[in-house]
C-alpha cells in the first residue's frame, strides 16, 4: 500500500519519551516553591533602604512590611498549591513591594500632590480579586457572536460620559476621571478591559467571522478609542491601546495579503497623522496667539499643541527648559547623577515624581540597580505571559488572547512610561504600573496580574479545550 503507516522504531520512541519529559520539565520549572523567597528576601532588602534613604518613612514601612508578609505567603502557597507559574508570581510580588517602600520614600524625600495610602492598595487588591470572579462569569459570553458590538457599545459609552461628565482633577487637560461621591476613578482604565474583551469576542476560536469581517471591526473600534482619546485629551491611553490592537492583529490573524496591507495602511496613517499635526501646529499657532481661533480651531489646537510639545521636547529637551521641558530635564539631571547608591541632593523638585516621574524616583532614591531589577522584573512578567499565552492557543484562542492582553497592556505601559521618562521618547503621562500610587489603575494593575497567575494554574489546562475545568 502506497499510504502504509511507518513503524516507529524503538530509538524514536525513547526519544519522543523523553521530548516529552523536557517539555513537562520545562513548564514545571517556573513552578518551584524557591521562588516565594525572591519577594520576601526583596521586602526586607528595601526595608533597608527605606530606612537608609527615608529614616522617617521606615517605620510605616516595618508597619506595611508585615501585611505585605503574610499577603505575600498566602497568594504565594495558593498559587504554588495549584500549579501556577511562580516565576510570574515572584516577579509581580517584587514589584509590588518595590512600589510600596518607594511610595513611603517618595512622600518623605519629594513634594508631591497626594500621600500614599496603603489602604487604597488593599483596596485593590480586594477589585483585583473581584475581577477575577467577573472573568470567570463573562467568560462563557465571549464566544457569542454579538459580544463584540456590546464591547464596541461600552467603550463608546465610556468616552459619551467622559465627554460630557469628564473632570480634571490634577489641572492638566485631561478630561479622563469622573467625581463618584469623595473619590475620583479613572474611566479611561475601564476602556483597556473593555479592549481586552472585545479582542477576545473578536478572535474567539467558534467564530466564524471572516477576515474582512474582524478587520472592519476592529477598525471600529480603534477609530472609537481614538476619537473619544482625542476629545478628552487623553492620548496617553490610546497609545497602549494602539500598540494593543496592530500586535493583536499581527499576532493572531492568520497571514495573507489582507492583514499585510492593513497593517502597513495603519503605519502609514499614523506617520500622516503626526505630519499633520506637525503642520497644523505650525498653521494654527500663529492665529492661536493672535487670539483668532474659531470654534473648531479652538478644538484642535490643544491636541496639536500637545502633540507638537511632546515631539518637540523631546528632540531637544532645551527648547523650553522651564515649559514643556522642565519635567523633563529635572528628571534627566536626577536620573545621571543618581549613581549606585541614589543621589537625592536637589532633586526634591522634580514634577509629579509619584506618578508619571515613579521610575526616576526609584533610581534617584534607591539607585541604578533597583532601576535595572524593575526593568528584569517587568521583562519577566513579559516573557511568563507571552509562554501562558502560546500554551493557551493550542486550547482556546480567546484566553490566548485575554493573556496576550492582559501582558501587552501591563508591560507596554511600563516600557513606554520607562522610556518617556527617560527622554527616549515622548513621555505619554501615564503612571507606570505597580511604581505609580493611584486607586483606579493600581486596581487594575492587580486584577490583571491576578488574572495572569489564576489563568496560570495547572500550566494552563484548566482552559483546555476551550472549556473551564473545575478541580
Amino acid at each position: 500500500m502506497f499510504f502504509k503507516k511507518k513503524e516507529k522504531t524503538e530509538a524514536e520512541i525513547y526519544e519522543e519519551i523523553f521530548a516529552e519529559e523536557k517539555k513537562s520539565e520545562n513548564r514545571n520549572s517556573a513552578r518551584g516553591s524557591g521562588y516565594i523567597v525572591i519577594p520576601i528576601v526583596l521586602m526586607f532588602v528595601l526595608g533597608i533602604l527605606v530606612w537608609i534613604h527615608a529614616p522617617n518613612a521606615a517605620l510605616h514601612y516595618l508597619y506595611a512590611l508585615v501585611v505585605m508578609l503574610l499577603v505575600c505567603a498566602f497568594v504565594g502557597t495558593y498559587v504554588y498549591n495549584r500549579d501556577g507559574d511562580m516565576k510570574l508570581f515572584a516577579a509581580i510580588a517584587s514589584l509590588a513591594s518595590i512600589g510600596v517602600a518607594l511610595q513611603m520614600a517618595i512622600d518623605e524625600l519629594y513634594i508631591t500632590y497626594t500621600v500614599f495610602q496603603p489602604l487604597k492598595l488593599a483596596a485593590g487588591l480586594a477589585a483585583g480579586v473581584v475581577f477575577i470572579v467577573l472573568y470567570d462569569l463573562l467568560r462563557r459570553f465571549i464566544n457569542h457572536r454579538y459580544f463584540a458590538y456590546v464591547m464596541l457599545g461600552f467603550s463608546l459609552l465610556i468616552y459619551v460620559i467622559l465627554y460630557f461628565f469628564g473632570i480634571d482633577p490634577n489641572g492638566m487637560g485631561t478630561h479622563a476621571w469622573i467625581q463618584a461621591g469623595p473619590i475620583t476613578i479613572q474611566l479611561t482604565d475601564a476602556s483597556k478591559i473593555a479592549a481586552i474583551m472585545f479582542y477576545a469576542s473578536l478572535f474567539a476560536s467558534d467564530d466564524t467571522r471572516s477576515e474582512k469581517d474582524v478587520l472592519i471591526l476592529a477598525t471600529v473600534f480603534f477609530f472609537i478609542n481614538l476619537a473619544g482619546s482625542v476629545l478628552i485629551h487623553e492620548l496617553g491611553s490610546f497609545f497602549i491601546l494602539y500598540f494593543l490592537h496592530l500586535s493583536i492583529i499581527f499576532i493572531f490573524m492568520k497571514k495573507g495579503k489582507m492583514k499585510r496591507y492593513y497593517l502597513l495602511s495603519i503605519a502609514a496613517l499614523t506617520l500622516l497623522g503626526l505630519g499633520s499635526a506637525y503642520g497644523l501646529y505650525k498653521v494654527l499657532q500663529p492665529l492661536a496667539a493672535a487670539g483668532q481661533l474659531n470654534s473648531f480651531t479652538s478644538l484642535l489646537w490643544p491636541i496639536v499643541r500637545k502633540v507638537y510639545l511632546r515631539f518637540s521636547v523631546t528632540a531637544n529637551i532645551y527648547s523650553d527648559p522651564y515649559g514643556a521641558g522642565y519635567q523633563l530635564l529635572q528628571g534627566k539631571k536626577a536620573l545621571w547623577l543618581s549613581g549606585f547608591f541614589g543621589n537625592r541632593v536637589n532633586f526634591n523638585a522634580i514634577p509629579v515624581v509619584e506618578s508619571d516621574m515613579a521610575f526616576i524616583a526609584l533610581i534617584n532614591s534607591f539607585g541604578m540597580p533597583a532601576g535595572f531589577a524593575a526593568v528584569l522584573l517587568f521583562a519577566m512578567i513579559m516573557v511568563s505571559g507571552s509562554r501562558l499565552s502560546i500554551r493557551l492557543l493550542s486550547g482556546s484562542r480567546k484566553d490566548a488572547v485575554v493573556a496576550y492582553g492582559l501582558t501587552i497592556l501591563l508591560c507596554a505601559q511600563a516600557a513606554l512610561v520607562i522610556l518617556g521618562s527617560c527622554n527616549i521618547i515622548p513621555l505619554a503621562g501615564l503612571p507606570i504600573p505597580f511604581l505609580s500610587r493611584g486607586g483606579t489603575y493600581q486596581a487594575i494593575v492587580l486584577g490583571f496580574c491576578g488574572l495572569l497567575l489564576h489563568m496560570s494554574e495547572q500550566g494552563g489546562v484548566r482552559y483546555e479545550g476551550g472549556g473551564y475545568h473545575e478541580e
